[in-house]
């Protein structure tokens, strides 16, 4: 019978780590969606947010007492921190709801939050597929992909804009600026994923 490869640790602690900030994303869009309500929710995302930052100290910590990585060290490195940055996105958009004491919804806003599920998931079955990305064609496929999602985002982002500032005079300047402040914080999440998917894309095209 033949004897079954054990997958290198750090795909295995990478693996988690998306994991993880799938279940933060979707923790962030509820947030968003039934904000102000969810007010009380928004410590679930300093948990989150605490937990990847001791996900990237594993890692790194791993990476000081490792001879062999199976990816250039400094692409986990990068990747790790890339991560992180993802999930301290969100937990800057749901802090800085409560800061500016939000009390209505933009459409917009749900929009991209429900984006950012989305780009998340993605980069976690990108990130699952990543031990075999020199013959998987899924690694490539899932990275263009939340390029893709972080294109949508920019539209809606646009729109988003568009709409508030038509909005303004009947909903004053201090609301419009603040919102902007807003959507300016959630289109970091969606850049935040495609920078992860960036590193992917840059790992993969070192060994075409």
């Amino acid at each position: 019978m033949p004897r079954i490869k054990k997958e290198d640790e750090f795909y295995t602690m990478l693996k988690e780590f998306a994991a993880l900030i799938v279940e933060a994303a979707e923790e962030y869009h509820d947030i968003v969606c039934e904000f102000p309500e969810s007010k009380s929710r928004i410590p679930h995302m300093k948990v989150y947010e605490s937990t990847c930052d001791e996900r990237v100290k594993a890692i790194m910590e791993k990476l000081y007492v490792s001879f062999i990585t199976p990816i250039d060290r400094e692409d986990i490195s990068d990747l790790a921190l890339a991560m992180d940055d993802v999930c301290d996105a969100m937990y800057g958009v749901a802090v800085r709801m409560d800061l500016f004491n939000l009390s209505d919804q933009r459409l917009e806003a749900n929009q991209i939050s429900e984006l950012t599920v989305r780009a998340v998931r993605e980069m976690q079955e990108m990130i699952d597929h990543l031990p075999n990305y020199k013959k998987d064609r899924v690694v490539m496929e899932k990275a263009l992909a939340v390029g893709s999602i972080e294109d949508e985002g920019d539209t809606v982002y646009q729109t988003a804009l568009r709409r508030l500032f038509s909005d303004e005079e009947k909903a004053g300047g201090k609301y419009a600026v603040t919102w902007l402040r807003i959507f300016d914080r959630m289109e970091l999440c969606l850049d935040a994923c495609d920078h992860v998917s960036g590193i992917v894309r840059d790992i993969i095209m070192k060994d075409a």
